[in-house]
């Protein structure tokens, strides 16, 4: 915010340090040309003299902009630098946060297929078991079912 109000204080010093402008040294000759009624005398207002004044320079303020201005590109650099260092920085810590979740999302894929090849596995042992439980099943009913049985002594 001082920056502006430096420049509100360059801009009102030196428009204080202008001259006034011609046409308004002319304006008295022509307000004394302009007619007036026939009653009235017209007034006449002398001219203020006026020495001519050369322009002059407000080195001060003007070194005083320059230096302010090249503060503010310096603070500029240094803000720019730093953002670019944080954003390398960034960089980085994505880079090593991907490849942290590659390394966990491989061994994820191992743990499941894992985990499939152990169900593959599990459900070949259980139609198997299965399997034995069927014919386990027939060898009790066909071996003590009642026709297979030898007949009793009486």
């Amino acid at each position: 915010m001082q920056p502006a109000i430096s420049d509100l204080a360059t801009v009102t010093t030196l428009r204080q340090s202008i001259p006034t402008s011609e046409q308004f040294l002319n304006a008295s000759e022509k307000v004394m040309a302009f007619p007036t009624a026939p009653s009235q005398e017209p007034v006449r207002i002398a001219p203020a003299p006026v020495a001519p004044t050369p322009p002059q320079r407000d080195w001060p303020s003007a070194l005083a902009l320059i230096e302010e201005t090249s503060e503010a590109l310096r603070i500029n650099d240094l803000r720019y630098t730093q953002l670019e260092e944080r954003l390398q920085q960034t960089i980085a810590q994505a880079a090593s946060n991907m490849r942290e979740l590659e390394a966990q999302i491989a061994t994820a894929n191992e743990l499941l297929w894992r985990s499939e090849e152990r169900a593959r596995q599990a459900e070949a042992r259980a139609l198997e078991a299965e399997g034995w439980l069927a014919r386990l099943h027939d060898a009790v009913t066909t071996s003590f079912s009642p026709a297979s049985r030898p007949q009793s002594r009486g």
